[in-house]
């Protein structure tokens, strides 16, 4: 799931609250070529502030996403077991993570694709970094 998805139905619900309209985002197993319908009803000036909202977060998603490389034995620590730990990454950073499979190093490295605001993926890049000196320390 993209980062902005959380950000999207967080601002839904909010609108939804302070305002006359109703916004409904069909599930993403309808989507048709990746887009999923979102319709906004209501008040006229309260449905034009919901959209502009709405495409300001998902104008975001277009940001360039952060690029590093990490050696592959990292892999492991920074998936968790079960994907747990790059879940925990990308929950308390708002960002998207996609780790390289190992079969796709290049001279031992594989690339972490982090995709976020510039500040969320810093944020997990500090993370991903911290991981990594926490279990060199141990070795």
């Amino acid at each position: 799931a993209q980062w902005y998805h959380r950000r999207v139905r967080e601002a839904v619900v909010s609108t939804q609250s302070t305002g006359n309209t109703e916004i409904e985002i069909a599930r993403r197993s309808t989507a048709v070529n990746g887009i999923v319908r979102l319709s906004i009803t209501g008040d006229a000036k309260d449905a034009a502030a919901a959209k502009r909202i709405i495409q300001d977060i998902l104008d975001e998603g277009d940001a360039p996403s952060l690029v590093m490389m990490i050696e592959e034995r990292f892999c492991g620590l920074i998936i968790g077991g079960r994907g747990s730990k790059i879940r925990q990454l990308q929950d308390s950073t708002g960002t998207a993570i996609k780790i390289d499979k190992k079969s796709e190093a290049k001279d031992g490295k594989v690339q972490v694709v982090i995709s976020g605001s510039e500040s969320q993926c810093a944020a997990a890049q500090h993370e991903i970094n911290a991981i990594i000196a926490e279990s060199q320390d141990e070795l």
